[in-house]
């Protein structure tokens, strides 16, 4: 079991990849891309601290109460926690869920020269990584999740094809009002950050 720190997660989204999903955002991240989406979960603070096996237990249950096919690593930047992760999406992958990741870096130096704890055995449990930080003057208008045309599409296993990139019908950007009017948007495009919902504890 390992302790994760997350900025906040969704247990079935249809906009943070193919199917419905459990997105999973985490807290921190060294790039500090200026015009990331989520600027938010750029520090490296503690904020909703969960087990691996508690996390895990959530998606069984979103798979049971939502029928998700996967669950989307998000950040903040998920490789800074790659040795957590690579417990929950080793175990996702033998429950039979697809994995995809977004990360700000790129897959050569991920492979090559990254020292983070855990990311190789991440990479092994990863179907689709998405690399590259998001550039708003490359701005990408036919792909769908991805922000700008510099980042990538990588295909770590055979259970997606690149058709999903172009898939019609998508859903790009997801509204939610909670009980206590908070209101929570995630997908892209959207013109104001994810927030955390109120309670997930």
């Amino acid at each position: 079991m390992a302790w994760l720190n997350l900025a906040c997660f969704m247990e079935c989204t249809e906009a943070e990849g193919p199917g419905r999903r459990f997105a999973i955002w985490t807290q921190g991240c060294l790039l500090r891309c200026a015009e990331c989406c989520n600027q938010q979960f750029q520090p490296l603070r503690p904020a909703h601290i969960i087990s691996s096996d508690e996390l895990f237990n959530r998606i069984c249950t979103s798979r049971e109460e939502n029928n998700i096919e996967g669950i989307t690593l998000l950040g903040g930047e998920p490789f800074l926690q790659a040795a957590g992760l690579a417990q929950v999406a080793r175990r996702t992958q033998e429950a039979g869920l697809s994995v995809m990741c977004f990360t700000g870096y790129d897959y050569s130096w991920l492979k090559s020269r990254c020292d983070f704890k855990g990311t190789r055995e991440l990479l092994e449990h990863i179907d689709v990584l998405v690399d590259g930080p998001y550039l708003r003057n490359k701005s990408e208008q036919v792909r769908n999740w991805v922000g700008s045309t510099n980042q990538n599409f990588i295909y770590l296993t055979d259970f997606y094809t690149s058709e999903i990139e172009t898939r019609p019908q998508i859903v790009s950007c997801e509204w939610r009002i909670g009980a206590d009017g908070t209101i929570t948007v995630n997908g892209y495009p959207a013109d104001i950050p994810l927030s955390a919902p109120p309670d997930q504890s």
